[in-house]
């Protein structure tokens, strides 16, 4: 595969990387060097083609996703799916996905299926699933200790990839796959090497705990845990209290559980 468009160093340092990635990407669709149905390179091969973070890339291809020229597939990668035809805004999709409204919905839209996801999960999950989860788990926990945030994102989406293939529900997990994309975007521009070694005992456990609950097929447990989950993520990453974050769905959830213990 030929990966001419090398960005220059002075022009990374003038202007932010990932509009550059999105545009070289564009530049690349434009001139069929990647065509639809075609996959593109792994996020770890652009950013080392380009020389940029992996974060920049990341939000590069969550903003050709906004454009409608990229999708992401479970486990298999992005694929171009559109063409260019005219002048594609990278800047208004990359400005679309910083506003914090946006965001807000986002998580909050990913949050409630997650939930959905772990009420079928605790049910369902078979034994090879239970094994995907430990396997992620044990990678979540290595990368938080090295401050590893490229490794820690990735083992993150393993992790909650494995929760919606236990649930048998493809369609749901299809459609968290774009969400966790989303969301790694933000987690990947505000999550530091330091962050992830101060607290890789709570990370670990906050996942293992969810993890021990499908297990164990305890669905209030489960239910309880995934919330935790967001409410912590959401209260570092968009600054919101967790009575704000929970209280809008915290009756509802415990009213659904207690006819399911």
């Amino acid at each position: 595969m030929n990966y001419e468009g090398e960005l220059p160093r002075s022009m990374l340092a003038a202007q932010r990387k990932s509009a550059y990635v999105a545009r070289w990407l564009i530049a690349a669709i434009r001139e069929g060097r990647y065509k639809v149905g075609e996959k593109l390179p792994s996020e770890r091969t652009l950013a080392e083609v380009l020389n940029v973070s992996r974060t920049a890339v990341r939000e590069a291809l969550s903003s050709l996703q906004m454009a409608g020229l990229v999708e992401p597939r479970v486990g298999d990668g992005n694929y171009v799916v559109g063409t260019v035809n005219g002048a594609v805004d990278v800047d208004e999709a990359l400005e679309a996905l910083e506003e914090s409204g946006g965001l807000v919905e986002v998580w909050r839209i990913r949050r409630e299926l997650e939930i959905l996801i772990v009420r079928l999960a605790v049910g369902k999950a078979a034994p090879e699933d239970h094994a995907s989860l430990k396997c992620a788990l044990l990678k979540i926990q290595r990368a938080a200790e090295m401050g590893d945030v490229d490794e820690y994102l990735e083992a993150n989406n393993q992790f909650h990839l494995s929760i919606a293939q236990a649930a048998k529900n493809p369609f749901l997990k299809r459609a968290l796959f774009p969400l966790l994309e989303i969301t790694d975007y933000q987690l990947g521009r505000e999550i530091s090497p330091q962050y992830l070694r101060d607290h890789a005992e709570e990370l670990f456990k906050k996942h293992q705990t969810l993890a021990e609950a499908i297990a164990e097929k305890s669905l209030c447990t489960a239910v309880e845990a995934i919330l935790d989950h967001f409410v912590a993520s959401e209260e570092v990453f968009l600054g919101r209290g967790k009575e704000v974050i929970t209280g809008r769905i915290g009756g509802r959830v415990g009213e659904d559980t207690r006819h399911l213990k």
